[in-house]
């Protein structure tokens, strides 16, 4: 009989963490320099250590009474149906008291819906034995200097196997994003949202089960984005497994700590729905367990805020609810479809705007093109990272599965393209030895979300990334060559007017000599008086001497010198030679 592990408590976990912030290089081989914010966030809530709590001090994070929220929902595996459990930010101490998995084999699915407080870092952390690792990722906002972990981040892909990291995007629409042109309103919004990041997200500002965002990006007039997390954490339990998905979609934004997004929610900006298709979507029911009171007040919806309160019904919907029961892999693919399906509308979005500006480039109506392009390259490359990453991450799930399947040690079961050194390679595996490798079998073939699909669909996805960050480099280069051809336009039409100016000063030149001459106080002519119509007799000659200069090509007149001189030089030859004949006596 397999032994259970002792559980850590919550105090300990917490000590464990302080512990590790304080070790150095003189005294340790494995300093704690990346864990000292979080260490100094754990102390926030004194009640963690026992420690005596100051007079008249305010419970850290506590959200306010009248706002509901499952701040934790808890899915519980079992035979045919799920068992799910739901607890609010108090109950953290009934939560560390439950029944970890319910059966053995079997397996659970926690989902943290927004920020949580360091008593609820302890308390999943010691229940579920869990790599501190994981939850210092997830709050990389603590450390507002990048000096303050020592430019750890990111780090190993091996070091942490069973940490995984999804990013989705919500599209946000409104007719227009107000009359600030749209660079000086990127700038702004950069500069607000790394204050929102040090000032509201590392201090005591926000709450539990408040929503959090990564990135904030204005596409255009009408478009912008919210970047927003979601970190996986798979582990083995005493009698099963666990994955524990920390979301950054908790209560609405507008409830959450304000940032440059909520001058637009006030505006009455809407955010665009999560499109997904499922086979045979249709004619499947999905079980509601929204609060209609709370969720009625709610103005901006987001749809992966829902996701914990449905995934059941997804789990049924990709036909996973045999294999999910015992295989954490089958239990996270609806989160990983979920992620798929918002970076398209995303890169549907994207190649929609860059296409928008390559178009008006080439109408020679170009407002900044140049910084809207390196703007969309900017994005476009950090999606491609989290997709890259994102796909490795997927790899890493199913050679876990594998291991967990076969019971033994194997390699990795994706191909040598899985985690391309380029990805341009193409894969040597047919998809027949694809799917056997990768443990889904091919019998439901009408379910496209078997993880060899989903798999390529994030690697198409990554490809078509980095297919739009080449255009954008090709509009850079077109609004370049754009701009080249304008300024030569330009600079000819200067040209132009500079000939104009000349010939004036042609004609006008020898008039104001002319005029300069009779006013000086000589004799002129040796007369004491000159008549006036001297002045056209000495003007007329002069400019047309001026106007002949003026035409005159110097390079012809060199030439012709050269010419007329070789041919003196020639003739003087021929009168050498011929005196040579002439005068025998002559010496050469």
């Amino acid at each position: 009989m397999e032994r259970k592990r002792s559980r850590v408590t919550p105090e300990n976990y917490t000590r464990a963490i302080i512990s590790l912030s304080r070790r150095c290089s003189s005294t340790s081989v494995f300093p704690g320099n990346n864990y000292v914010d979080m260490g100094d966030w754990m102390l926030l809530d004194r009640n963690l250590l026992n420690l005596p709590r100051r007079e008249e001090q305010a419970i850290p994070f506590a959200s306010d009474a009248g706002q509901t929220h499952d701040l934790v929902v808890v899915y519980n595996s079992g035979e045919g149906k799920w068992d799910v459990q739901g607890y609010s930010q108090e109950e953290h101490e009934n939560f560390y008291a439950a029944t970890t998995v319910p059966e053995a084999g079997l397996g659970q699915l926690v989902f943290i819906r927004g920020f949580i407080s360091p008593s609820w870092v302890s308390t999943i952390g010691s229940k579920y034995n869990i790599d501190p690792e994981f939850f210092r990722r997830h709050m990389e906002y603590l450390s507002a200097s990048v000096d303050r972990h020592a430019y750890s981040f990111p780090s190993l892909p091996s070091s942490s196997n069973n940490i995984l990291r999804l990013c989705v995007s919500t599209l946000l629409h409104r007719d227009g994003f107000g009359g600030q042109d749209l660079q000086s309103q990127r700038s702004d919004q950069s500069k607000e949202l790394g204050i929102y990041k040090i000032q509201q997200l590392g201090s005591t500002k926000v709450r539990c089960g408040d929503s959090l965002v990564r990135e904030y990006s204005t596409l255009c007039s009408c478009f912008s984005v919210i970047e927003q997390w979601i970190s996986l954490c798979v582990t083995k339990t005493d009698q099963g497994w666990a994955v524990i998905v920390w979301m950054d979609q908790g209560r609405p934004l507008e409830k959450s700590p304000p940032g440059p997004w909520t001058s637009h929610i006030e505006s009455k900006a809407t955010a665009l729905p999560i499109i997904q298709h499922h086979h045979k979507m249709a004619f499947r029911t999905t079980t509601n367990r929204l609060d209609p009171n709370a969720n009625s007040s709610v103005e901006f919806q987001q749809s992966t805020a829902i996701l914990p309160l449905q995934y059941d019904t997804l789990v049924g919907l990709v036909d996973l609810s045999r294999r999910a029961a015992q295989d954490p892999l089958s239990m996270c693919i609806p989160l990983f479809a979920h992620a798929a399906f918002s970076e398209v509308q995303f890169l549907n979005l994207m190649e929609s705007r860059i296409r928008m500006q390559i178009d008006a480039i080439a109408e020679g109506v170009s407002a900044d093109a140049l910084g809207t392009f390196q703007y969309f390259s900017n994005i476009l490359d950090r999606h491609a990272q989290q997709l890259k990453e994102s796909t490795r991450s997927f790899s890493r799930l199913i050679n876990q599965s594998n291991q967990r399947s076969n019971g033994v040690r194997a390699e990795s079961p994706m191909p040598r393209s899985a985690v391309p050194p380029s990805i341009g390679l193409r894969r040597q595996t047919s998809e027949t030895e694809t799917a056997r490798n990768i443990g889904i079998g091919s019998r439901n073939f009408e379910n496209s979300f078997a993880a060899k699909n989903l798999w390529e669909d994030y690697e198409q996805l990554h490809l078509r990334c980095i297919e739009l960050s080449k255009m954008c480099t090709q509009g850079i280069n077109l609004a370049m060559n754009k701009a080249a051809i304008e300024e030569s336009r330009k600079a000819i039409e200067q040209s132009e007017r500079l000939k104009k100016l000349t010939l004036l000063a042609t004609f006008f030149i020898p008039l104001t000599f002319s005029s300069s001459l009779f006013g000086m106080n000589v004799d002129l002519l040796g007369q004491n008086g000159v008549r006036f119509w001297w002045f056209f007799v000495l003007c007329v000659p002069i400019t047309l001497s001026a106007y002949v200069v003026y035409l005159w090509d110097f390079q012809l007149l060199k030439r012709w010198w050269v010419r007329f001189w070789k041919g003196c030089r020639c003739v003087r030859r021929d009168k050498t030679a011929k005196r040579s004949d002439k005068d025998p006596s002559h010496n050469v």
